[in-house]
C-alpha cells in the first residue's frame, strides 16, 4: 500500500515471520518542491472525506399536488434563517494591529466596467455579485483539530515545503454558503449540514478562518455591506480552463524557425536533454501538459465603488479568475502594505477598521445608501460643474 505525506511516499508490507505479521514501512522523499514534483497536484476531485453532496437516485414521477405539497413543506422547514431557540451571539470589537480576523463571503463574476477617476484616468474594475450569502456554521478549532484534515496537519514533514499550520489566534472556522438550491436534489447528509441554522441548503461553500472577536451567529446572512470602499481584498477561485497545450502556450517557447530547413517542428519543444549527465527526464521539465484550472489567490485589490442595493463590488484588474459566472471568494486582505493599519495615507477613517464588524446585520443595512464610491472615483450621477 503507498501513501503520500507532504511530499514523502510512504509504501507499507506486511510479512508473515513464524505466524507474527510484521508491518515494514519505507519512505522514499522528493528532492523536488511540490510544484516541481511528477506527483499529480492538480485535483478535480472532491477528496473523500467530504460529504456526499448531490442525491444521484431518481424518484418516481410525481404528481402536480405531491409538488405542491412537498413545496410548501420546504418552505416551512426552512423558514428561518434563525432559530428561535437560538440565543443571539456577542458581537465582538474591532481590534487594531492586525489582530481581528473576519470571514469573508462568496461572490459570482458577472462582468466588466470601467471607471473614471476625477484626474480623468480611467481604470477597469471587474464586477463581483454577492448572491444570497448565510453563515452556515461555526467550527471550533478543537473540533477542527480531531477532524481528518487536522489530523494530518500533526504529521511531522520533512521536505523543504513550507509548513501551513494555523495562526495560533485563529480560534475556528466560519463556514459561508451561498445560492439557496432545492433540498431535493441533495443527500440527506448534505442537508444535515444546514440543519443547526435553519437554512435551505446551500450550493457554494467556503470555511474561512477567524479570532475570537469576529465569529459570527450561524444563520446570519451577509451582504455588499460587509465592505467599504477603498479597502483592499483578496479574491481567491479557479482559473480557467484552457485544456492540453504545447511549450509554446504553456511556457512561452519562443519556437522553431518557419524556414531555414525547419520541417514539421515549428511548435515543438526540441532536445529535453539527453547523454550521462541527463539521463533521464527530471522532475519540473518544461514540457507540454495540463494549462489552467489552478486554485490562485490575488491579493491587494481595491474596491472603488459598491452598489449596496444590488449587492455588487467593483474590484480592481480585469484579470479576476475564472469565466463570467464562476464563484470565487473575497475576504480582507492579508498583504501588509494594505491591511487596514496601513492605510494612514489613505484618507476616509480606513485606518479605523472596517465600518462594521464583524460583518453588517440586518439592523444596519438600514443605514446605507443604495450605492457608494471610493472618493478618488468620478460619479457620473453627480454634478460635474457649479457655479
Amino acid at each position: 500500500m503507498l501513501a503520500s505525506v507532504g511530499g514523502a511516499i510512504l509504501s507499507r508490507s506486511l510479512i508473515c515471520a513464524n505466524g507474527l505479521q510484521v508491518e515494514i514501512i519505507a519512505s522514499s522523499f522528493h528532492t523536488a518542491s511540490t510544484l516541481e514534483s511528477r506527483i499529480k497536484w492538480r485535483s478535480r476531485h472532491k477528496p473523500f472525506w467530504h460529504t456526499k453532496k448531490l442525491s444521484k437516485a431518481e424518484d418516481d414521477p410525481l404528481t402536480e399536488e405531491n409538488q405542491t405539497f412537498i413545496k410548501q413543506y420546504i418552505d416551512k422547514k426552512y423558514s428561518g434563517p434563525l432559530k428561535e431557540e437560538f440565543a443571539p451571539w456577542a458581537r465582538g470589537k474591532y481590534e487594531p494591529g492586525g489582530v481581528s480576523k473576519r470571514p469573508g463571503v462568496l461572490a459570482v463574476k458577472i462582468g466588466i466596467q470601467p471607471l473614471w477617476l476625477k484626474n480623468g484616468k480611467q481604470i477597469v474594475t471587474t464586477m463581483l455579485h454577492i448572491q444570497d450569502n448565510h453563515v452556515v456554521k461555526y467550527t471550533p478549532r478543537t473540533a477542527f483539530e480531531d477532524s481528518y484534515m487536522g489530523s494530518k496537519k500533526l504529521i511531522p514533514k520533512y521536505t523543504t515545503v513550507k509548513p501551513t499550520d494555523v495562526n495560533p489566534n485563529m480560534v475556528g472556522f466560519v463556514t459561508v454558503g451561498a445560492v439557496t438550491t432545492d433540498p431535493q436534489k441533495y443527500t440527506k447528509d448534505y442537508c444535515g449540514l444546514f440543519s443547526q441554522c435553519g437554512l435551505a441548503p446551500k450550493r457554494y461553500l467556503a470555511r474561512f478562518p477567524v479570532t475570537e472577536n469576529a465569529v459570527i451567529q450561524p444563520g446570519t446572512p451577509l451582504t455588499a455591506a460587509h465592505f467599504r470602499p477603498g479597502q483592499f481584498v483578496d479574491v481567491f477561485g479557479r482559473t480557467m480552463e484552457r485544456g492540453f497545450q504545447g511549450v509554446m502556450k504553456r511556457w512561452g517557447f519562443h519556437g522553431m524557425p518557419a524556414t531555414h530547413g525547419v520541417t514539421k517542428s515549428h511548435r515543438r519543444g526540441g532536445t529535453i536533454g539527453s547523454g550521462r549527465q541527463m539521463s533521464r527526464v527530471w522532475p519540473g521539465k518544461k514540457m507540454p501538459g495540463h494549462v489552467g484550472g489552478d486554485m490562485r489567490w490575488m491579493r491587494g485589490l481595491r474596491i472603488w465603488r459598491i452598489n449596496y442595493e444590488e449587492n455588487v463590488l467593483y474590484v480592481s484588474g480585469c484579470a479576476i479568475m475564472g469565466k463570467t459566472g464562476s464563484v470565487v471568494q473575497v475576504c480582507d486582505t492579508i498583504a501588509k502594505a494594505k491591511k487596514w493599519d496601513a492605510l494612514t495615507k489613505e484618507g476616509e477613517g480606513l485606518v479605523d477598521g472596517p465600518r462594521y464588524f464583524p460583518t453588517a446585520y440586518p439592523d444596519d443595512q438600514e443605514k446605507v445608501p443604495s450605492e457608494e464610491y471610493w472618493h478618488t472615483v468620478h460619479n457620473f450621477k453627480e454634478e460635474s460643474l457649479k457655479l
